[in-house]
């Protein structure tokens, strides 16, 4: 028996094993994975001595926990062909967005353990914040020992998972638009007279500073609004450009942005 099993090793199933790995929390010996397209793997396989299964049955019926780290379009049918491998109810851990605790179990032996987790695209990097559900069969210690595995690529948060859709939107979603501000800023800055790379760099340490002062803050009582306010001087440049934007409808388009995820997630997960 291994301790972590994973079937599909693309971008996010190799980021976690890369982060639980590189972290020391895991060792190459407790993994096992299976990729369907063993070229996917390769720059994984060169940076650690993985043990690759021969087929996705194999993982299942050896791994204690089960990372399926499949799309969601993929998930159903994996789970289908299984089938016996199954059998011996390793704690089922899944990435796929919009596949419910409810949809992950309709293809599952009853009463397997299962978590559902929602990380997002900085996991690559070790910076994701991962949403954790899991159903009743799920111990305090495996949940636990769930947690630290998704530590080890960023911060976990367990939510329930009827905010799951709006957990994916704030933290699974928000990456693609926060890069998007980060190039309309580096565009005004072209604009402005410096290179793109240049005005990228600016922004992005800007923005990542910006971030930590958030979260240094916030047990300290001050919200980001409170921070804005530091920042804004009476008759200044920062609150010029503040009332540009909020005219421009920058919080009504975040807050729109954010309510069609969701919608969007909801749909996926129904149909």
């Amino acid at each position: 028996m291994v301790k972590l099993g994973v079937i599909g090793v693309g971008s996010m199933g190799g980021a976690i094993v890369r982060g639980l790995l590189s972290s020391g929390q895991l060792q190459t010996e407790d993994i096992l994975v299976f990729n369907r397209t063993r070229s996917r793997m390769r720059a994984l396989e060169e940076q650690f001595p993985l043990s690759v299964a021969p087929n996705a049955a194999t993982v299942a019926r050896e791994a204690n926990y089960l990372l399926l780290g499949v799309k969601p379009h993929m998930l159903t049918p994996l789970l289908d062909d299984l089938g016996d491998a199954l059998a011996a109810k390793p704690i089922v851990v899944s990435v796929a967005a919009g596949k419910s605790l409810a949809d992950i179990a309709a293809h599952l032996p009853a009463k397997t353990p299962i978590v559902r987790v929602m990380p997002n695209v900085n996991a690559q990097i070790n910076q994701s914040i991962s949403g954790i559900a899991a159903n009743q069969y799920v111990s305090e210690k495996a949940l636990g020992e769930v947690q630290e595995m998704f530590d080890a690529i960023g911060k976990t948060a367990l939510v329930p998972e009827e905010k799951f859709a709006a957990f994916a939107a704030l933290a699974g979603c928000s990456p693609a638009w926060i890069y998007r501000f980060i190039d309309a800023l580096a565009q005004a800055g072209v604009a402005h007279g410096f290179t793109k790379t240049q005005a990228t760099q600016i922004v992005a340490q800007a923005v990542a500073g910006s971030a930590l002062n958030v979260l240094h803050n916030l047990p300290q009582g001050l919200n980001p609004q409170a921070l804005v306010d530091q920042v804004c001087s009476p008759a200044g440049t920062t609150v010029a450009g503040l009332l540009a934007m909020e005219d421009a409808g920058f919080s009504v388009a975040t807050r729109a942005a954010v309510n069609a995820a969701v919608a969007r997630d909801q749909e996926l997960s129904t149909s």
